[in-house]
C-alpha cells in the first residue's frame, strides 16, 4: 500500500482509495485500493476500484484524486504504459466515475466504477515537458464556472503544478503554471533548463513534483497553501513531503501570462517569503487533503517502511517485509487548520478517533525531578499486548529557583518499554530562560522519536537513530504549563504529535520481541527543578469492521 487518492464525503459515507498492489509486497502496477466509513474511526474493505487494466493504464492506476461534481465523484488519476518500449512510465491523464451514476446507483458503497470512454482526458504536456514526469492530478476547484486541477511534474527540470481548465470536468486544456520549485522554493536554487535538456527527477537541485494538493483553511484570509512532494537520492528521507503558504492567485484564468513564468502562485504571504516547511518529520509521502461538509479540511499521508535492509521507500522490499506479507500504512486522517501567530499549519488527529478507545489504562499525575526522573504507568497487560495505544499527555515545568539569569534545558515524554533491554522514546525537548525577574519561559521547543534502542528489525541509524525537529513558539515563549504531547501506537507505527499539531513525526518501529508493553514517563532539566507530567493512556481498538 503507498500514495492515499481519492478520499471524499458522500453523503453519510467517506472514501478513501489509495494505491495497492494486491499481488505482493513490494510496489509493483498499482489499483486503487478501496474503503469507506460510516463515522471516519470504523472502516470496510471493499473491492479495488481501479485495476491497470487498459492500454493507457496496463502499467498502472498512479496517484490522483477525486472531486465531487454535483453528487458525482469524478476519479482523475494517472495512467502509466509503455515502460517496455520507452523505458519509462508513459504517462497520462484519466478519469473514472461509479457505476451506474449517482443518485441512480443504489449501492452507496460504490464498489463498481468505471473509465471514461475519453480517456486519456489530458494527453499533452505543456511545452518543456515529459511524459515521464506528469502524474498525480489534483481535487478540481471551481472559478466563475469553470474547473481547474494541477497536475505534477516538471518543466524545463523545475519541478511544477501545471494547471489545467474544464468547462465541465470532463474536457481539459492546459492554461499555465500555477505554482514551480523557482517561484514556491527559491533555497533550492533551481535553474530552469533549455527545453529538451534531460532533467534529473531526483536531483539535489532540481527535481520532479509529485502529488501537488491546492487548498485553503479558515484563517488564511484568502491565502493558500501549495503542498508537494519530492525525492532526493542520497537524502535522509529520500522522500518528503512540503508546503508553502502564499496570497490568492487571483484569475487562474491568466495563467499563461508571461509574468507568472515561475507560476501564479508563489510562496508570498502577508508580504513576506515563506520558507518551505516540512509536513511531517517522519516517513510520510504523498499527502493528500479533502474537504468535509461540515467545513474540516482533513489530511492523509502513506507512511513508508523504514526496517533494516529498506532502501529510500522500501520499494524493493526485505527479507522482513516478504515475511510480514504487506509494506506501508495510512496515517490516521488529520484536521488541518492555521495557527495565526506563528503563521503555519497545524495537523492533528480528527476527534473521531477518540470513538477507538477502549479501556482507560491509566490516569494521574506524577512529579519528576533530578532525584526521581522516570515512573512507569502501573496498569495491567491489555488485550493488544500494549501495542494500540493513545497515549496524552501534558507537561508543567517548574522553574529553578537558584539559577537567575541561566537558561536552563528539558526533556520530558513517555517511553514505550518494549521488552527488558528494548524501547523507545518519544520526547519533548527545549530550553527555558528567564524572561523577568519572576516569571520564566520556554523559548525553544523540539519534538523527536529516539529508536537507537527500538531493536528488533528497527533500523536505529536510519535518521541517526532519531525523527523530530523543531517546534515553532510565540515570540515571547510558551508559558511552562504549556506542553502537550500525544502519541498513537499501532504496532509499528507510532503517530506523534506536539502542542496540539505543531509538531508532527510518523515514525517506524519493529521489535520482534512478544512481551506485552508498557509506559514509562521521564523528564530531565539541567539544573534543579521539576516537571508535572499529567497522563491519559487508553487501550485502543481495531478500525477494521465487516460493514458500516
Amino acid at each position: 500500500m503507498n500514495d492515499p487518492n481519492g478520499m471524499f464525503q458522500l453523503g453519510a459515507l467517506y472514501h478513501v482509495l489509495f494505491q495497492y498492489n494486491s499481488d505482493a509486497a513490494i510496489w509493483g502496477p498499482p489499483s486503487w485500493g478501496h474503503v469507506v466509513s460510516s463515522d471516519l474511526a470504523h472502516w470496510q474493505r471493499l473491492p479495488n476500484a481501479l485495476e491497470p487494466d487498459t492500454t493507457y493504464d496496463n502499467n498502472g492506476v498512479f496517484s490522483g484524486s477525486a472531486t465531487v461534481v454535483n453528487g458525482t465523484p469524478i476519479l482523475l488519476y494517472t495512467g502509466v504504459d509503455n515502460f517496455t518500449e520507452y523505458g519509462y512510465y508513459y504517462q497520462t491523464q484519466a478519469m473514472a466515475t461509479p457505476s451506474p451514476l449517482p443518485p441512480s446507483n443504489p449501492d452507496p458503497l460504490l464498489t463498481h466504477w468505471t473509465k471514461s470512454a475519453q480517456n486519456p482526458i489530458i494527453s499533452n504536456t505543456p511545452l518543456g515537458g515529459n511524459h515521464s514526469q506528469f502524474r498525480d492530478p489534483t481535487t478540481a476547484w471551481q472559478q466563475d464556472g469553470i474547473y481547474y486541477s494541477a497536475v505534477g511534474g516538471q518543466l524545463d527540470c523545475s519541478g511544477s503544478a501545471m494547471l489545467y481548465s474544464s468547462p465541465d470536468s470532463a474536457t481539459w486544456e492546459y492554461v499555465g503554471l500555477l505554482a514551480s520549485q523557482t517561484g514556491a522554493d527559491p533555497s533550492a536554487e533551481c535553474t530552469p533548463a533549455d527545453n529538451g535538456e534531460s532533467c534529473d527527477q531526483f536531483g539535489a537541485a532540481c527535481r520532479s513534483w509529485e502529488c501537488p494538493d491546492f487548498f485553503t483553511v479558515p484563517g488564511l484570509n484568502g491565502g493558500y497553501a501549495l503542498k508537494w512532494s519530492d525525492q532526493v537520492l542520497g537524502r535522509t528521507p529520500y522522500g518528503a513531503d512540503w508546503y508553502v503558504l502564499g496570497n490568492s492567485p487571483g484569475s487562474y484564468a491568466v495563467a499563461d501570462d508571461i509574468s507568472y513564468a515561475d507560476g501564479l502562485f508563489t510562496s508570498t504571504y502577508m508580504e513576506a517569503a515563506y520558507t518551505p516547511r516540512f509536513l511531517d518529520y517522519g516517513s510520510i509521502y504523498a499527502s493528500k487533503s479533502f474537504d468535509l461538509d461540515d467545513g474540516r479540511r482533513l489530511m492523509m499521508s502513506w507512511v513508508f517502511e523504514t526496517s533494516v535492509g529498506c532502501s529510500e521507500q522500501c520499494s524493493a522490499g526485505t527479507a522482513f517485509t516478504n515475511a510480514s506479507g504487506w509494506q506501508g500504512v495510512q496515517t490516521i486522517p488529520r484536521v488541518v487548520t492555521y495557527d495565526a501567530k506563528l503563521s503555519e499549519l497545524m495537523f492533528y488527529p480528527i476527534v473521531e478517533v477518540e470513538q477507538l478507545r477502549g479501556e482507560l489504562l491509566y490516569q494521574s499525575s506524577v512529579t519528576l525531578d533530578q532525584t526521581t526522573p522516570l515512573v512507569t504507568a502501573p496498569f495491567s497487560n491489555t488485550s493488544n499486548g500494549g501495542r494500540q495505544l493513545d497515549i496524552m499527555l501534558n507537561i508543567t515545568l517548574t522553574a529553578p529557583t537558584s539559577a537567575s539569569g541561566i537558561n536552563s534545558t528539558f526533556d520530558a515524554g513517555v517511553m514505550l518499554i518494549h521488552d527488558s533491554t528494548t524501547s523507545t522514546r518519544v520526547l519533548l525537548n527545549g530550553t527555558m530562560i528567564q524572561a523577568s525577574s519572576t516569571t520564566w519561559v520556554v523559548s525553544s521547543l523540539g519534538v523527536f522519536v529516539n529508536r537507537t534502542l527500538s531493536g528488533g528489525a528497527t533500523n536505529t541509524t536510519y535518521q541517526g537513530g532519531f525523527e523530530g525537529g523543531a517546534v515553532s513558539v510565540p515570540s515571547g515563549g510558551l508559558a511552562l504549563d504549556d506542553l502537550q504531547l500525544r502519541v498513537l501506537v499501532d504496532h509499528s507505527l507510532l503517530e506523534v504529535f506536539a502542542n496540539q499539531g505543531r509538531g508532527r513525526i510518523a515514525s517506524r518501529v519493529y521489535p520482534l520481541s512478544n512481551d506485552s508493553w508498557t509506559v514509562s514517563m521521564f523528564a530531565t532539566m539541567q539544573l534543579a527543578g521539576s516537571s508535572a507530567l499529567s497522563a491519559a493512556i487508553y487501550a485502543m481498538d481495531s478500525c477494521w469492521v465487516d460493514s458500516v
